[in-house]
């Protein structure tokens, strides 16, 4: 379990910084008058997420598999709740180049959902496997 955190937590870090990498250098010499001066913070903002999740299924109980879908489903709401909030705040606050954002957030949201997705398969077939070898041993 703690090899498959740290390998979510590695792969996180590579895919959001080469996401943010690319990205940056799409919007500084492909499109620099989209530019958007808070656009460092998306892939931070997905980072931050990406280790809150991965610190609170370390911590639940993984006794049932329902509890387990549960609390993953209520991630994923709380994921969509805390990127509105994030958006929000932005077009409140920034008011700048709104559209520009909310695509770049958008391109986050569906690569950070994927890559949170293919870890929680990881982590189901961690536990299965777990599972299944505390019934042989005993």
């Amino acid at each position: 379990m703690k090899t498959l955190r740290k390998r979510f937590l590695v792969v996180l870090t590579t895919v959001m910084c080469t996401l943010g990498v690319i990205g940056g250098i799409i919007f500084y010499n492909i499109i620099p008058e989209e530019l958007f001066i808070w656009y460092p913070s998306i892939p931070i903002f997905f980072y931050l997420m990406g280790f809150s999740f991965g610190e609170v299924l370390r911590r639940i109980n993984k006794k049932s598999n329902n509890e387990l879908l549960n609390i993953y489903l209520v991630l994923r709401i709380a994921k969509v709740f805390a990127t509105v909030i994030f958006i929000g705040l932005y077009v409140l606050l920034i008011n700048e180049k709104d559209k520009e954002f909310v695509l770049t957030i958008a391109f986050f949201y569906v690569a950070y959902s994927v890559l949170e997705t293919k870890f929680y398969f990881d982590f189901e077939k961690s536990l299965k496997r777990k599972k299944a070898n505390e019934k042989l041993s005993v």
